[in-house]
């Protein structure tokens, strides 16, 4: 009798690796939405601390941080802004005490060693950029992902001037009578914007104003962003110079190069379909980039006296 071997033919084979191709490409995409996933988890988790610590900061100062401190001379730290005085509520007491021990007359001259330090709960895990630094001046202070909200923009057509006396939102510069409480938000805390994130354009680089300058940029606009046109829209943000005017999906524009008036941030992320938003009872939700423009304009004003939609 024929002794049968025993194997296969090479079309078996190619029907074997064919199948298992086509099983890696189903789970590679698979696994990359679960990274996703996680990341995007972890950005809600940092908007919900920078909630929680501005009700702390509100419980013990009975307002909320400004946006950014209004220049007088003889005083130091001068351009500082929320950023600075949240420090101790987000569990960085010891940095922050070593910050207010330093008499440096502005921030953007602090040196690296104090201003460049990384704050984790100031960066969000999906963008590729963080931690990034050359946020303002030359020392590369930190830049993050995470901005309060100066407003929806008023008037018509509409001002989106972050920068301007009053932008509209429960941030802006200390100027007196200023200060903004949970009183000042007639809408609703639950109808109004606290904070957003933004996208970093490149780890390192000069700039001024872009969104997370935390270190000297802030009267440039670096301190907020404006909710006039819908997360990641194609309106570039106009700050007064930009680390790049071509990063994909977040344009901008050299304002002060271009002679253009006007500074604005918009919210931008790297989710897909949207950003996370911080409103001021604390919660923070998924904001779809297909919200209705007007919604979200309102949603970021504190007393426009709109009834918000869907969002």
């Amino acid at each position: 009798m024929r002794k049968r071997l025993v194997g296969f033919t090479l079309v078996e084979l190619l029907v074997v690796i064919a199948i298992i191709g086509i099983l890696i490409a189903l789970l590679l995409p698979a696994v990359q939405a679960a990274r996703e996933a996680a990341r995007r988890s972890q950005c809600t988790n940092n908007l919900k601390q920078l909630g929680l610590a501005m009700h702390n900061y509100h419980d013990t100062h009975k307002c909320f941080p400004y946006g950014w401190k209004a220049e007088a001379a003889d005083q130091s730290h001068r351009r500082d802004c929320w950023y600075h005085r949240i420090l101790p509520f987000i569990e960085q007491g010891p940095y922050s005490d070593k910050y207010e021990a330093d008499v440096t007359q502005y921030v953007h001259m602090i040196p690296a060693t104090l201003a460049g330090i990384a704050v984790n709960v100031m960066m969000c895990p999906s963008d590729p950029s963080s931690p990034a630094v050359g946020a303002g001046g030359s020392n590369n202070g930190f830049q993050g992902n995470y901005a309060v909200c100066a407003g929806g923009g008023t008037g018509t057509p509409i001002n989106m001037n972050i920068i301007s006396t009053d932008p509209g939102g429960m941030f802006g510069t200390s100027q007196p009578g200023f200060a903004r409480s949970f009183a000042s938000c007639i809408d609703g805390t639950s109808n109004t914007l606290l904070a957003s994130e933004g996208m970093i354009r490149g780890s390192t680089g000069a700039t001024w104003g872009e969104l997370g300058g935390y270190w000297g940029g802030a009267p440039h606009g670096s301190y907020a962003f404006s909710s006039a046109e819908p997360p990641n829209t194609t309106v570039p943000d106009r700050v007064y110079s930009c680390k790049s005017t071509t990063w994909p999906n977040a344009p901008c524009e050299n304002g002060n190069a271009g002679g253009l008036t006007g500074r604005w941030n918009f919210a931008r992320s790297y989710h897909p379909g949207g950003v996370n938003a911080t409103l001021c009872d604390g919660s923070v939700r998924f904001v779809s980039e297909t919200v209705n423009t007007q919604t979200w304009r309102d949603a970021g004003n504190r007393q426009d006296g709109h009834t918000l939609g869907e969002f």
